[in-house]
């Protein structure tokens, strides 16, 4: 089928979508653009997703979210906390309760060398590891998503109304209302390495063991959709060296102070407010939604590496070099390792342009010139003449400067002093160029986002959730980030020039 007859099936064009950019390859990607859809998804919720695209091209992924499956999940999940504002609980034991599943897979697979398994023993392994993540994965996603990505649409506009009522200025107080009251991984990570720099500063007998038990803990922390670090204990050892000036005890003190000051300004917040149920479920779903966002992201990096283990491993017997088992998935394995001579061209074809389509009938795997003329009519984000971006607040604060594009970890190296920093979401990779950045930018996030933590512990300007800043950015554009009214301002088109 041509471009114009694979539109028409599934009706791309007449549809609006909610996109996702990030960093990532296809292998680890492919189980995460399936999980929207699940059968699994729908046995819980009763209803799931009816399509999800995602597009890769060079190592860059583009993911889409069918608005309207995004509106009827958000009604769904709002609809069963107003009848039960205990369902949040129930979900949230439900999930856990899958996340210990996966948990116990992966135990079993650090257990499991993996070269001495038969082909049928490894792509099992393989297939039971992806199957438990594609379970934990879905109540996660379908429901919160569809919440957070669309706060713009709902619940802004739903409290908006009520702090204007109350005089309470809701660009300053709404990330207050909806903060999360659990400690991001990012955050627990910071305060663990803190308690181990005491150790290392007090030159404990215990150190080294204690060093080489958080490098194990934490090791997934910098990974992403196109790479696994699996960070060492000579990384730790260097962060911590770095640290050589902070007191361990006073900055974990302060962060405990910190803490208890936001949830008391968030009570007395909350009493102003004067709200009723319906807002108060608004309230906890947004903070459940921040800690499964969160969450669920953790077990993302964590499983790449569980990926990579298994990249590395067929990479070997199907003798693909590395960037051709990138662009593999898993449910062609069987069919690869069957193969007595594999067409590696298909591999090549798809890190160009690779256009997937996953709706409940099953998936559709597009790639080459297909691939990228169905992205360019359909997809493709056409600028007219936008001068402003506004999102979220996650900082406040104001910062002008020159714009520089993070799309992939390469991009890191390019930020410069006094740089405005946008990205689709920020990793903790960026954290050197998010410390030479006058302010940060980004499409996606919440309040547990990435940028969101490190803005504020770098008390510098941030502005979350504008879903365009790196469509319509250009490197070189000279803006002005307003982190006070959620504004980012293009000043002059240097790259227009």
């Amino acid at each position: 089928m041509n471009a114009d007859e694979i539109i028409k099936k599934y009706q791309l064009d007449k549809k609006s979508w909610t996109h996702k950019g990030f960093h990532g390859i296809l292998h680890f990607f492919f189980s995460v653009g399936n999980m929207t859809v699940t059968k699994s998804v729908k046995d819980y919720f009763g209803d799931t997703h009816h399509i999800a695209v995602f597009m890769f091209q060079d190592d860059y992924g583009d993911w889409y979210w069918n608005d309207e499956d995004m509106t009827r999940m958000r009604k769904l999940i709002i609809d069963k906390v107003d009848k039960n504002p205990g369902y949040l609980k129930k979900l949230i034991d439900d999930w856990h309760r899958l996340l210990r599943v996966f948990d116990a897979v992966m135990a079993k697979i650090d257990k499991t060398d993996l070269a001495k398994l038969s082909d049928d023993e490894f792509l099992d392994l393989y297939e039971e590891f992806y199957d438990a993540y594609l379970v934990e994965y879905g109540p996660a996603v379908v429901v919160q998503d569809p919440f957070s990505m669309h706060a713009d649409k709902f619940l802004n506009p739903h409290f908006e109304k009520i702090f204007k009522q109350h005089g309470i200025d809701f660009n300053e107080d709404f990330p207050l209302l909806i903060a999360p009251r659990e400690d991001s991984f990012l955050q627990r990570e910071n305060e663990d390495r803190l308690r181990l720099l005491k150790e290392y500063q007090s030159k404990s007998p215990n150190f080294e063991k204690k060093l080489a038990e958080h490098a194990k803990k934490y090791h997934w922390i910098q990974n992403n959709y196109a790479k696994d670090t699996c960070l060492d204990e000579k990384y730790f050892l260097q962060q911590l060296k770095e640290m050589k000036d902070i007191e361990p005890d006073q900055e974990l003190a302060k962060r405990e102070r910190e803490e208890q000051e936001t949830i008391r300004k968030k009570e007395e917040l909350v009493k102003k407010l004067e709200l009723d149920q319906e807002s108060k479920n608004l309230v906890a779903m947004a903070e459940t939604f921040a800690y499964m966002q969160d969450e669920r992201k953790k077990y993302v990096l964590i499983s790449n590496h569980y990926q990579n283990l298994f990249l590395h491993e067929i990479q070997k017997r199907l003798k693909l070099t590395r960037e051709e088992v990138e662009y593999t998935y898993l449910q062609e394995l069987r069919s690869l390792f069957a193969q007595k001579k594999i067409d590696k061209t298909v591999f090549h074809e798809r890190k160009k342009a690779c256009l997937v389509i996953n709706t409940q009938e099953g998936y559709e795997v597009l790639s080459g010139k297909v691939a990228k003329e169905i992205f360019d009519k359909v997809f493709a984000f056409k600028e007219e003449g936008i001068t402003e971006i506004k999102g979220i607040t996650a900082c406040k604060g104001k910062a002008q400067g020159p714009v520089k594009i993070v799309l992939r970890i390469s991009d890191v190296a390019n930020v410069q002093q006094g740089d405005i920093l946008v990205a689709s979401m920020t990793r903790p990779e960026a954290v050197p160029a998010m410390k030479k950045a006058a302010a940060f930018v980004t499409d996606e996030g919440g309040v547990t986002s990435h940028a969101a933590v490190v803005s504020r512990e770098m008390n510098k300007p941030c502005i979350i959730g504008t879903k365009v800043a790196t469509k319509v950015l250009k490197d070189g554009d000279i803006v002005e980030v307003d982190a006070t009214t959620g504004v980012v301002k293009i000043i002059r088109r240097v790259a227009a020039e």
